[in-house]
């Protein structure tokens, strides 16, 4: 497992955070990180894993009763914080009509933020999280298609530039620049960090109750394992 220390500014972190239990049923899963996140983003997963801590049955499920109990069995969602994060993937790689381009303007958004020291920027403790071989693939394509969309945006510009300022090389870079503001393309195509899915996908399950994503992060386990896991009851908090 690789650990490649503190970030400098504008760098991504992918070390790997000690609260997340890797697979050891899933042939082809892959460990990822989310890199730093943001307040409101450490906030959202820190409700996730209060939810899957407790000891209450998912609407629509019966509690396990006295007998089961007895067996070490309880009513904790059967989800890990990992399973969370990647059923939020699932469902913005897979239902969410994400292209690379939506995945390069927030890269890059969140990159300027951090570099700018901006408020709100990405600076709290990542988190771990693990995708079967399916979910991998998918995402690194979109990875892919994030780099080869600006270099085909920006290839685009310069072509059009080129037809309203046939003469002017100075006129035509003017209008490119200006094009990339307005569309907010990012100024070059940049390699996107693994994580930055993954915060899209927190973002994008942000407001959605804790019962329900709890409920779609077992039924996304059920899915994704040979034998559920369960959120550690050690985890620490997420911290700056």
């Amino acid at each position: 497992m690789e650990n490649f220390g503190a970030p400098s500014p504008g760098q991504e972190q992918n070390d790997a955070d000690p609260d997340t239990e890797l697979p050891g049923d899933e042939e082809g899963a892959r460990h990822y990180s989310t890199g730093r996140l943001t307040g409101p983003q450490a906030d959202v997963i820190q409700r996730w894993r209060a939810r899957l801590l407790e000891d209450r049955p998912l609407p629509g499920k019966e509690p396990v009763g006295p007998v089961l109990r007895l067996l070490g069995i309880d009513d904790r969602p059967k989800a890990s914080c990992s399973d969370v994060i990647a059923a939020a993937i699932r469902d913005l790689a897979e239902g969410g009509g994400i292209t690379g381009l939506d995945l390069a303007r927030y890269s890059e958004a969140g990159r300027l933020a951090l570099s700018r020291g901006a408020p709100g920027a990405a600076v709290h403790q990542p988190v771990s999280y693990y995708l079967p071989a399916p979910l991998v693939e998918v995402v690194e394509e979109l990875r892919a298609a994030a780099v080869t969309e600006v270099v085909d945006a920006h290839r685009e510009l310069w072509r059009q530039a080129a037809e309203r300022h046939p003469d002017d090389e100075d006129e035509q870079a003017a209008w490119v620049r200006e094009q990339i503001f307005r569309r907010r393309l990012p100024a070059r195509a940049r390699a996107v960090p693994r994580g930055v899915i993954a915060r899209m996908a927190v973002d994008r399950w942000a407001a959605l109750p804790v019962d329900d994503v709890a409920a779609t992060a077992a039924d996304y386990a059920q899915w994704a394992h040979q034998q559920p896991h369960r959120t550690r009851r050690d985890m620490r908090p997420l911290r700056r």
